[in-house]
């Protein structure tokens, strides 16, 4: 029989959302814990469309793989929170692409890239309240809700593509981990190096 249990150290990942720390944890409740923030599975040291990728892929998987996401919670502090980078659209690509490669011929996920594609050629844009990820219910309503519809597609293309239930594990965890490098490389693409602002300076 699989045990269920982390590695020595880590807690044991839960389902859904928890009262208290008690009660038990998903893996953004754990990253609150982890940043010094009031028990939460909205922490403000994550943005919420990296948030909400990793609340589905938390409720999706099973609970011997939910264990495994515990590791990846160091990573996401602070993470998507650079001004100079706009997290929702590479992780809506990310999703769609995940989507495509499970199902070749599902519809939503060519026209969300296309979507994407458009907003990017449209250059920047003039950043309204929440876009960056901060304003409470308007953050909200901008990111987390077009990432769980996404989410939502790619377990229904799951379900198309018959993947097992380790199918599917695998499948998942890997979003969380290309979407969190994705971000991850943007961040650092934006980022001057120690060289360039010298020379710059």
């Amino acid at each position: 029989m699989t045990s269920t249990r982390p590695p020595e150290g880590l807690p044991v990942l839960e389902a859904g959302a928890h009262r208290d720390a008690e009660a038990g944890s998903c893996l953004m409740e754990y990253v609150s814990v982890l940043a010094g923030e009031r028990f939460t599975d909205r922490p403000r040291c994550t943005h919420p469309a990296l948030a909400a990728v990793a609340w589905q892929v938390n409720d999706a998987v099973s609970s011997t793989a939910r264990q495994q996401l515990a590791t990846r919670a160091v990573t996401l502090i602070g993470l998507g929170r650079s001004t100079e980078v706009e997290v929702r659209p590479i992780v809506l690509e990310t999703i769609a692409r995940a989507g495509l490669a499970i199902d070749p011929g599902n519809r939503f996920f060519p026209r969300l890239l296309r979507r994407l594609e458009r907003r990017a050629a449209a250059g920047p844009r003039r950043r309204g309240r929440g876009e960056d990820g901060r304003g409470g219910r308007m953050a909200t309503l901008l990111h987390v809700g077009p990432v769980n519809h996404a989410c939502a597609h790619l377990l229904v293309a799951a379900r198309v593509a018959d993947l097992d239930s380790a199918a599917r594990d695998r499948m998942l965890i890997a979003l969380l981990d290309d979407t969190i490098a994705a971000v991850r490389d943007a961040e650092r693409a934006a980022t001057p190096s120690a060289r360039e602002r010298v020379t710059t300076s």
